[in-house]
């Protein structure tokens, strides 16, 4: 018999041994496969960093002339690059470097942006009257709007202004095999357009201004600005050198980078925790009012159901369920906002807990009528048998039992009231939803900020879910016994 045992113990444990050692010849291998691509990706790239051509003088210039060109938004903006604006020419060739970059050595003309630094404030004074005076009409004005207006003053100063000449050095980098991008950073943009982005930081750092003599606090005012900036700010470079690495690695590099920009620059991640928190908030508020509306109506009904009581109640009921139910969640919280809430001085968080919860309410009502209704009539029969009334025997036998059977559609209906939640945002809400929405206006990424907000949402429903699936399992112990 001990002989049995110990046989039996030493194959167990042969067994685990054997299952160990599978364990660790997989992440053995997993990780001789990672430092193997590490090796080869080093390998390959420090291979990448010689060019593939060499370049002459008339193919750098159109690079050059390409590149340059695209910087202003001609759409937005009456900066120019070529006739009656800047112009850069390539003068020679300086060196090929060890980084798939070329250095070289340029001659540009240009006007003196710089002028507009004097006018700036004609044109904030300008930009406020008319924002002003569109105030009074009850228009709203936007940076174009703005911008639109000034424009021909901006024209007028850029024609008067002189002509500056002078040389500097560009980088060309090589990213790809025959496709070529210079660097354009921001000393070679200034310079280039002479002293342009000098004159949009003073834009941006502009705080006051003065208006027919009076000190003017425009610290708010971001639209005064954005639409002064309008006239000449750039939009289409970038002051990091480009990436020359393989493409594997520019991925990297380029999700790093988006990373940083989408939660770690200027705290975004905030956004993120506060739009959790006001989500989170709003959807407890609107549960206790949506539990407190639901088993009021549904117990209204059943009584009227079962005792033909409470017939007006119940129609008001009846007329409640079909409009919350009948309507778009998104028509339903503008209509109170927009139409009650708004011109009554309440706050936006009010609104959307009202809404939420009288629509959850008409929903949770229904599953708790029907917790109700499925309980065995005997229940009843057996509580006014223990001289329990009618109200008595509701609360003590009745409702415990129906909240066992409705927990799991319960359960769903808070999962369900958490992701309506994300449309607050149509009011102004700064949910969660809003919060990757104003990450997404500000970094023009839409991967990161988007796919943050539904991982959130994920998250916390598993949360939800566990917890209501912990709570059941707990309830129905005592149906085992």
């Amino acid at each position: 018999m001990r002989n049995n045992i110990r046989a039996e113990l030493s194959k167990s444990a042969l067994i685990k041994r054997q299952k160990r050692n599978k364990r660790l010849i997989v992440y053995g291998s997993l990780l001789a496969a990672i430092l193997l691509a590490l090796v080869v990706t080093y390998f390959v790239q420090s291979a990448n960093n010689n060019l593939s051509k060499v370049l002459t003088l008339e193919e750098a210039q159109e690079i050059v002339d390409a590149q340059l060109s695209d910087v202003p938004n001609v759409g937005m903006n009456t900066v120019v690059y070529g006739e009656n604006g800047s112009y850069v020419k390539v003068d020679s060739i300086v060196e090929y470097g060890t980084a798939r970059n070329i250095v070289l050595d340029c001659s540009y003309t240009t006007r003196d942006y710089s002028v507009l630094a004097q006018s700036l404030p004609k044109y904030f004074e300008q930009a406020y009257k008319y924002y002003t005076d569109r105030a009074n009409d009850g228009k709203n004005t936007t940076g174009l709007d703005i911008k639109l207006k000034c424009i021909a003053a901006v024209k007028e100063d850029l024609a008067s202004a002189v002509i500056k000449t002078g040389k500097i050095t560009i980088e060309i980098f090589e990213i790809t095999d025959g496709e070529f991008v210079i660097h354009r950073s921001d000393e070679v943009v200034n310079t280039v357009f002479s002293g342009i982005l000098d004159v949009v930081d003073l834009v941006n750092s502009t705080n006051s201004i003065k208006v027919s003599g009076d000190e003017i606090d425009i610290t708010n005012s971001e639209t005064l600005r954005t639409g002064v900036k309008y006239c000449f700010s750039l939009k289409n470079y970038d002051d990091k050198k480009p990436d020359t690495a393989i493409p594997l690695i520019r991925s990297w590099n380029n999700f790093k980078t988006q990373f940083h920009q989408d939660f770690i620059f200027k705290n975004r991640y905030m956004y993120y925790v506060n739009g959790l928190l006001t989500t989170l908030a709003l959807t407890a508020c609107a549960l206790v009012l949506g539990i407190m509306i639901g088993f009021v109506v549904a117990v209204i009904r059943v009584i009227n159901q079962k005792t033909g009581k409470l017939d007006i109640a119940a129609d008001i009921c009846k007329v409640y369920l079909a409009v919350m139910r009948g309507m778009p969640v998104m028509v339903q919280i503008m209509i109170i906002h927009f139409v009650f809430m708004a011109p009554n001085g309440v706050g936006k968080f009010v609104s959307a807990v009202c809404c939420f919860g009288l629509n959850s309410g008409a929903y949770v009502s229904e599953i708790i009528r029907g917790g109700i209704m499925s309980v065995d009539e005997g229940q009843t029969e057996a509580g006014r048998s223990l001289g329990f009334n009618y109200p008595q025997t509701m609360v003590n036998i009745i409702i415990p039992q129906a909240f066992k059977a409705v927990l799991p559609s319960l359960g769903n209906e808070f999962i369900a009231l958490l992701k309506e939640t994300s449309i607050a945002f149509y009011i102004g809400l700064g949910e969660l939803t809003l919060a990757g929405i104003r990450v997404r206006s500000q970094t023009y990424h839409s991967f990161m900020p988007l796919i943050a907000v539904g991982i959130i949402y994920l998250i916390v429903v598993l949360g939800l879910s566990y917890g209501v699936s912990v709570l059941e399992r707990r309830l129905s112990k005592g149906d085992k016994r």
